[in-house]
């Protein structure tokens, strides 16, 4: 059952990132269980920061190299 506070995107993305206590992530489970338009969102979003990271994991690790020399 959801609480009284709304879904709002930035609880998709603290989702997405584990940051959530485990009450507002079940809540946000059950949410998504029943709404396929926010989890279609969810699943963009969980797309996006794979690719992102991908992207910018290789300057990442170039960058910690060259910081140890």
């Amino acid at each position: 059952m959801m609480n009284q506070v709304p879904l709002t995107d930035a609880d998709l993305h603290a989702y997405l990132d584990g940051e959530l206590p485990a009450t507002r992530r079940a809540e946000i489970e059950a949410y998504l269980a029943d709404h396929a338009d926010a989890a279609e969102r969810v699943n963009a979003y969980r797309e996006q920061k794979l690719a992102l990271k991908a992207l910018f994991d290789p300057v990442r690790s170039e960058e910690r190299r060259v910081g140890k020399e």
